[in-house]
């Protein structure tokens, strides 16, 4: 029987953030968009261990084998918003509609909230890029 392995989030230690400039992500009603670079990034309860352990407890490895996927990689991107919470969450890298909607549908049921980013001691909205993979294993 195979062993499902999944190298969810922390593909190389890679996390990369960056506060919003308001292009291409809606804005709240009276919300100004937050700039370009954060004094301090926005952090996940438990660290990024806790991130990949929450995905991967909200992951259905079974819907992809399904589908006949053995590999899948993609790029989520999310914003980190003032309260914590991940928004406008979609998929770059990757074509394959199940795939998408699987690790969206994952990174979705996360109901843990982030501790926001800031500048200047301003909390601020920031997107977030972040590789996911899943693999099966024999």
């Amino acid at each position: 029987m195979k062993k499902i392995m999944i190298m969810s989030i922390l593909l190389w230690g890679t996390f990369s953030l960056k506060a919003q400039q308001g292009s291409g992500v809606p804005q709240h009603t009276e919300e100004r968009p937050a700039s370009p670079v954060e004094d301090k990034g926005p952090e996940f309860p438990g660290g990024m261990i806790a991130f990949r352990n929450e995905f991967v407890n909200q992951f259905r490895s079974q819907v992809l084998l399904d589908a006949g996927v053995k590999e899948a990689s993609a790029v989520a991107t999310f914003v980190i918003e003032k309260d914590g919470s991940m928004s406008n969450i979609t998929m770059e890298s990757n074509d394959n509609k199940a795939i998408k909607d699987e690790f969206i549908k994952a990174l979705k049921k996360i109901k843990t909230k982030w501790i926001p980013g800031e500048k200047n001691g301003e909390i601020v909205r920031v997107r977030a890029r972040q590789p996911l993979v899943f693999k099966t294993t024999k």
